[in-house]
């Protein structure tokens, strides 16, 4: 993998990348409080199997610039949909696979209703803004206060978020503490920002859910779903919302995994992932998914 940065409307953005140039376009969005090595597996498999994987910093979190003014899920001024287009513009990608993982997946979501036309086909990765449940740790992450709390508990609130996050917490990757220790501190104020704006003591805003889900029918194109069926942050039976929102969604619960599924439980998770990328790339043809300009990819990996 190979990091980059580029820039999105005069703001820097973060971007980890592995695959040929030429590849077909994935393009990976994390969680709340995430960074882009959230997908450092997904990465690595979907680009040896052709694709050129990228993985994101949304602004704020990771290595991205913080966003000024934004209105995140604004529905008539969405700052996260049009933020993906302009991605795609930088990368130079007419379209692109948008996988979204938990506030990832409500921005990938949202992306796909707002311009179908750049999306080959969107996976919900334990998506948010779908139901309206979430963790509590969340919900009271919106009262005054929150961010001066979590100031003072120091590296301990990082580390607990990111426990919260897998079924088994042995299973969390000594990279993942330690990227946590480096990431999480800075993006807290985004963090919490961001959680204001779709979240409150209830849950999500069931104002903001009504508008998006109003508008999921612009979107009909393939639809993959992935849940760990232990998910202690967004509760699996959520699943079921997005499969009455989405009917032909496909809808793959992965056991003895928590919210970070993809980290987790990989093997899995590429198990559910792939094939379905496969099949979407091989109905379409190959110059509706590549890069602007790129050449005609020879597809690689495949076994």
């Amino acid at each position: 993998m190979t990091g980059r940065t580029v820039d999105v409307r005069g703001a820097r953005v973060r971007i980890v990348e592995a695959g040929p140039n030429a590849g077909e376009a994935v393009l990976l969005i994390h969680g709340v409080g995430g960074w882009a090595e959230n997908w450092r597996e997904t990465v690595s498999a979907i680009a040896r199997r052709g694709y050129r994987a990228h993985a994101i910093d949304l602004p704020g979190f990771g290595e991205s610039e913080r966003p000024r003014g934004a209105r995140y899920f604004d529905p008539r001024r969405p700052f996260y949909a049009q933020f993906v287009v302009d991605v795609l513009d930088a990368l130079g990608c007419a379209r692109a696979h948008l996988v979204g993982h938990s506030l990832g997946g409500a921005v990938a979501f949202t992306a796909a209703v707002t311009a179908p036309e750049r999306t080959s086909s969107l996976t919900l990765v334990a998506p948010g803004g779908i139901g309206i449940e979430v963790a509590l740790a969340l919900r009271l992450a919106t009262l005054p206060g929150a961010r001066l709390m979590a100031w003072l508990r120091g590296p301990r609130a990082a580390r607990e978020g990111v426990a919260s996050c897998f079924y088994d917490v042995a299973r969390v990757p000594q990279t993942v503490w330690e990227e946590a220790d480096r990431f999480v501190p800075g993006s807290l104020g985004e963090t919490i920002r961001v959680l204001r704006a779709g979240v409150t003591l209830r849950g999500i805003r069931p104002s903001l859910r009504s508008a998006w889900v109003a508008h999921a029918d612009r979107y009909t194109g393939p639809v993959l779903v992935v849940w760990g069926e232990r998910d202690a942050v967004i509760p699996v039976t959520q699943a079921h919302a997005v499969a009455e929102i989405f009917p032909h969604a496909e809808v793959r619960l992965i056991p003895d995994a928590g919210h970070l599924v993809m980290i987790e439980q990989p093997d899995g998770f590429q198990s559910a992932l792939i094939p379905f990328l496969d099949r979407i790339a091989a109905s379409l043809p190959p110059a509706s998914l590549r890069s602007a300009g790129a050449p005609a990819p020879a597809r690689a990996g495949a076994q």
